[in-house]
């Protein structure tokens, strides 16, 4: 216990870099932030930052020590908001995770919402595409596709996901528009690579051996440049409906195969079973879902409208 106060100023310094700053979301003195950060290392044997003049940086030991440290710091603060949570507001730092694409033209939208009715939470949001461990990395929520395996998460699920491959009117006027999936090996298509793992994402046809013959006339690991290229007239494009429906509706891409689509897994917000009751994570969830409610088309089949 003498060593908590210890704790809490080299979390804030690690995550910082800078005593001043750390200090003063503490509301303490940046003199008693360093005080406190050397009896913690004389304490332990090992000295926790490189200092120079300008700036600190964690030694090996010091980003040893934050990784279990910063866990201790998310849990006083979990319990604190726990406790307080009938006296007043959802508080306290949220870290999230999610995937780029999602994160874009699902989850932005809603933040605007999300921080007018919660200013006292602290949103810390990663845009990532591989799966994170929620409790060893310290994440409150997820939002996260397939299946939950791991008994120790909780979800809610959010919808199913459908893509529609697209072109431009300029691109589908030079090399015509494909009728059945075969037609495919006669186009440039533009494909998804995971950055994580380089995989190249499937393309959700109803029949598997329509994916084996798609030609690579562009791989790339971001969604937004994949439609960027679709839209330069650079080949087709397979994308989420929710993405892919606003430059439908202006006419700037041409939705083609659609009645060969299917499915391509779910969406889930997902949270360790630990953070259940917590008034942030249950004040993001509830926001989230209310506000895809909003747009039902996210999660249906592309559909022409009738003319």
């Amino acid at each position: 216990m003498k060593s908590l106060a210890g704790i809490a100023a080299f979390v804030y310094a690690a995550e910082q870099q800078n005593y001043a700053i750390a200090a003063r979301l503490l509301g303490i003195s940046p003199s008693a932030v360093a005080k406190a950060i050397v009896r913690l290392e004389s304490h332990l044997g090992v000295r926790l930052f490189n200092r120079t003049t300008r700036s600190v940086s964690l030694t090996e030991e010091g980003a040893l020590f934050y990784e279990r440290c910063k866990h201790i710091i998310n849990d006083l603060n979990d319990a604190e908001a726990t406790i307080v949570q009938s006296r007043g507001r959802p508080r306290g730092r949220l870290r999230v995770s999610v995937p780029h694409i999602v994160g874009h033209h699902l989850l932005m939208p809603i933040l605007p919402t999300f921080a007018e009715r919660f200013p006292e939470i602290e949103l810390d949001i990663d845009f990532e595409d591989h799966v994170v461990d929620l409790v060893t990395e310290g994440i409150d929520v997820v939002i996260r596709s397939g299946e939950l395996t791991d008994s120790g998460l909780i979800a809610r699920p959010l919808g199913e996901q459908h893509f529609v491959i697209c072109g431009s009117p300029g691109y589908l006027s030079r090399y015509g528009r494909p009728e059945t999936p075969s037609d495919l090996t006669r186009h440039a298509c533009i494909h998804f690579k995971y950055p994580s793992s380089g995989r190249i994402a499937q393309w959700a046809f109803v029949h598997d051996q329509d994916r084996s013959m798609l030609p690579r006339g562009l791989t790339i690991n971001n969604s937004d440049a994949a439609l960027r290229a679709a839209l330069d007239d650079m080949g087709l494009v397979h994308l989420p409906v929710y993405m892919a429906l606003p430059r439908i509706e202006d006419g700037s891409l041409v939705p083609v195969l659609t009645s060969y689509m299917a499915k391509f897994g779910s969406l889930s917000l997902v949270w360790p079973s630990n953070r259940q009751l917590l008034p942030k994570v249950r004040a993001f969830v509830d926001t989230v879902v209310e506000g895809l409610r909003d747009r039902p088309e996210a999660f249906q089949p592309f559909k022409m409208k009738a003319s």
